[in-house]
C-alpha cells in the first residue's frame, strides 16, 4: 500500500516507503541501462562514438532542470547525473569494442 509522507505515523512506515521508492528508482535505472545498451547497437551500426559531448551536456542540463523544477538541488543532481552518464558511456564503449 502506497502512503504519502503525511500518512506515515512512524519511522518504520517512513522507512518502508523510502525502501519501496528506492526499489522503484533502481527498476528505472535498470530500464535506462537497457536503452543505453540498445544505443550502443545503434551507434555501432551508424558509426557514432559512445561519447557525444553535446548530448552529454544536454542530458546533464536536463537533469539539472528536472531537479530545479522539483525543488531539488540542481548542483547535486547535476553532479550525480554526470557520473551516471559517464558510467553509461563506459558501458557503451565496452559494447562498441566487442
Amino acid at each position: 500500500m502506497r502512503r504519502q509522507p503525511t500518512d506515515c505515523d512512524s519511522m518504520e512506515e517512513l522507512r518502508a516507503e523510502i525502501d519501496r521508492l528506492d526499489g522503484e528508482i533502481f527498476d528505472l535505472f535498470a530500464e535506462r541501462m537497457r536503452y543505453i545498451r540498445r544505443a550502443a547497437d545503434i551507434k555501432r551500426e551508424a558509426n557514432i562514438p559512445a561519447d557525444v559531448p553535446e548530448r552529454v551536456d544536454e542530458v546533464i542540463f536536463n537533469a539539472r532542470t528536472h531537479a530545479a523544477e522539483r525543488g531539488l538541488d540542481p548542483n547535486l543532481y547535476g553532479r550525480f547525473w554526470e557520473r551516471l552518464v559517464r558510467a553509461a558511456i563506459a558501458v557503451e564503449k565496452s559494447l562498441l569494442t566487442r
